[in-house]
């Protein structure tokens, strides 16, 4: 589509520089079919395709060099790079695109910042206070985890020594043992996203605090 559309482009192109010469009175100079250099107020068709020069036909000033049409080939490689720079033009738009969304939030978080905290001592304040919320609630589940594993153990005693005396494990010991096993892996879980929370917690105050320091100073400029 694109190489039909340049061969339509160059015809018309031709096409007009013949009509807009002719009314003004100029020259065409060619190459005929033998190669010999020729002198004329009308051009061929096949001559034009090889490109002509226009000149003023009392001066004999060159007005100007029109170049050959385009091969099939030049056309198709002509319709490679502008293929080739669309998409160009296509990645550098969207990049320009995530660069200003990034700049968007980055104006946001400053302001958000600035409204939340006045001071860095008003920020260390609040990391304190959330810090030490998630800390105890922490230690709260590290400190349960014995106690549930100690409890699973000895469920798992009761049911292994069922077993020895030959007795059957009842539904209900089969429950005890399923929901102590649940409550310790559910209490792990936790211990182990409280923690994760909690490191984020502190790494989020760090780029804070280095933010606000930024923009308080900024302010002052």
């Amino acid at each position: 589509m694109i190489r039909k559309a340049l061969c339509n482009s160059t015809f018309l192109l031709t096409l007009l520089a013949i009509v807009s010469v002719s009314e003004a009175g100029q020259l065409f100079r060619f190459k005929d079919e033998s190669g010999t250099p020729t002198l004329s107020k009308h051009l061929p068709s096949e001559a034009a395709q090889k490109g002509y020069d226009i000149l003023d036909d009392e001066t004999m000033r060159l007005i100007e060099r029109i170049p050959p049409a385009l091969t099939e080939a030049e056309l198709a490689e002509q319709a490679v790079r502008a293929e080739k720079q669309a998409e160009q033009r296509a990645i550098a738009e969207q990049q320009a695109k995530v660069e200003a969304e990034r700049q968007r939030q980055q104006r946001l978080y400053d302001s958000n910042l600035l409204a939340l905290y006045r001071s860095e001592a008003e920020l260390d304040a609040a990391q304190d206070k959330e810090l030490s919320y998630l800390i105890e609630k922490q230690n709260l589940l590290k400190d349960k985890i014995p106690d549930l594993e100690q409890k699973l153990i000895r469920i798992q005693q009761e049911a292994a020594q069922r077993e020895i005396e030959g007795q059957s494990i009842s539904n209900n010991l089969q429950k005890r043992l399923m929901a102590a096993g649940q409550e310790l892996t559910n209490h792990q879980k936790m211990h182990r996203e409280i923690s994760t929370e909690l490191e984020q917690a502190r790494q989020q105050y760090a780029d804070d605090r280095q933010r606000l320091r930024y923009l308080l100073e900024r302010k002052k400029r």
